[in-house]
């Protein structure tokens, strides 16, 4: 394990100054020293000039992250499509022309026999006679 030079560290602790104050500023300075440690001289300086170029996106990756306002916390399937108790089918075509049910709430595709008459109209319709 080598000591840290002098100029390595301060390029750290600049490259982490763009970030929030507080326990995750210092967390960052901390991996970032943990990682000069195993660095010779030239390396520790190298790797301080990389950490400080990328700061800014590092910033932007880190407060966008803490931003709960962006994600949705509902699910997007709906619970009886999630518990698999009721689905509401449609009679889709695929590329190759086949006929298949997929669900318009989930999108599952239905694993059940279907021919072309239940979309005609002859037999049973999708939701049965």
């Amino acid at each position: 394990m080598t000591t840290v030079s002098g100029t390595a560290r301060v390029l750290v602790r600049v490259s982490t100054a763009v970030l929030p104050a507080g326990e995750m500023r210092d967390r960052y300075r901390r991996e970032h020293v943990g990682e000069l440690n195993a660095l010779t001289g030239n390396q520790q300086v190298r790797y301080a000039m990389g950490a400080l170029t990328t700061s800014w996106a590092l910033r932007q990756a880190v407060v966008q992250e803490r931003d709960m306002t962006v994600t949705t916390t509902r699910p997007r399937k709906p619970l009886l499509c999630r518990l698999n108790l009721h689905h509401h089918w449609l009679a889709e075509r695929s590329p190759d022309g086949e006929w298949y049910r997929r669900c318009s709430k989930c999108g599952k595709d239905d694993p059940g026999s279907f021919n072309e008459r239940d979309v005609d109209g002859i037999g049973p319709g999708l939701s049965g006679w």
